[in-house]
């Protein structure tokens, strides 16, 4: 079951609607890889892993462990979690697909140092248009959506996130990291999943280019079990199909997607995949661009001073409003 130092791992993360989904079905496809549902958790894993080794560091817990012993203890849980699915498969290598494995990139190859990580990622406009979507119907069914679903704003500042996560870990690593372009590969899957499997160090399986021929062990827990508010079955079984690659313009009005655009314009990373993010704002759009702007300082600024005031209140102290 053990892992040589995580050569057995293939972690796939970005942005939510990025496109992740279906990159682990195709990865599901390989003979020798196991794809299961989200695990969901090692984003909180590593936060552990970090907060152990600060207090540690500090002195608050050294005389129970050594940092040392808390990435032997953190390893040896992943790989206790997570690498049975792999051997009950009858699979050499497991693939994690949780989004947000690519915000901690970078410490699981510190714990890891022979995973490989494979960022997915799609324009912009497109992975916040879906999110918005997915708020929507969040909201229609009386469910409470993740805070990234529920504005634009949001949206565009966790992708923001998870852009920055996933490009950092790719210049630290560039042998260890693999972008994977969403376009680019529901356009010509076939010299996609070459690439891949050149980074794994893998064979091609041309059953990678279908992954809707079988079913996937991780379709019931992104599906049913989280009440279609992600995917439904038509949605997850599917292969690879460009016709959607500009829905988003028809989901987004032009003054979002100018939003969207400019937010992720300078971002010089993106370069390479030739998204147009130039939409231009209009004269008025950029003035209520620059209230709003005002309005969001505005308004962290009263938080701020009311914070101080319940904390005074609770002093007994003068208050800073009466």
């Amino acid at each position: 079951m053990t892992s040589e130092e995580g050569e057995r791992f293939i972690f796939v993360g970005g942005a939510p609607r990025s496109g992740t989904t279906l990159v682990q079905n195709m990865l599901d496809m390989h003979p020798a890889i196991a794809g299961g549902p989200e695990f969901l958790h090692l984003t909180k894993i590593l936060a552990l892993r970090d907060s152990l080794k600060k207090k540690v560091a500090n002195g608050r817990i050294d005389a129970f462990c050594s940092a040392v012993d808390v990435d032997r203890a953190v390893r040896g849980m992943i790989e206790a979690l997570l690498l049975p699915l792999a051997d009950r498969e009858g699979r050499r290598l497991l693939s994690e697909k949780t989004p947000a494995n690519c915000l901690v990139f970078e410490p699981l190859m510190e714990l890891f140092p022979r995973a490989r990580c494979v960022f997915v990622l799609r324009d912009p406009r497109a992975i916040v248009a879906s999110m918005l979507e997915v708020g929507r119907r969040g909201r229609a069914m009386g469910l409470s959506p993740r805070p990234y679903t529920r504005s634009l704003r949001a949206a565009v500042a966790h992708v923001e996130a998870c852009f920055h996560a996933g490009f950092a870990a790719e210049k630290a690593a560039p042998d260890r990291v693999l972008a994977v372009e969403y376009a680019a590969l529901v356009t010509d899957p076939a010299t996609e999943t070459r690439r891949i499997c050149a980074f794994l160090g893998l064979p091609w399986s041309p059953e990678m280019r279908i992954p809707a021929s079988r079913s996937h062990i991780g379709e019931k827990a992104i599906t049913v079990n989280d009440r279609n508010l992600w995917y439904d079955a038509q949605s997850f079984r599917r292969d690879p199909d460009p016709s959607g690659i500009d829905r988003w313009r028809s989901r987004l009005t032009p003054h979002q997607a100018a939003l969207i655009g400019a937010s992720f314009a300078g971002m010089a990373p993106l370069d390479r995949f030739g998204y147009d993010l130039q939409d231009a704002l209009t004269p008025g759009g950029r003035a209520l661009e620059a209230a709003y702007r005002g309005l969001e300082r505005g308004r962290a600024g009263l938080q701020r001073a009311l914070r101080s005031e319940r904390l005074l209140t609770l002093l007994g102290a003068a208050p800073l409003l009466g």
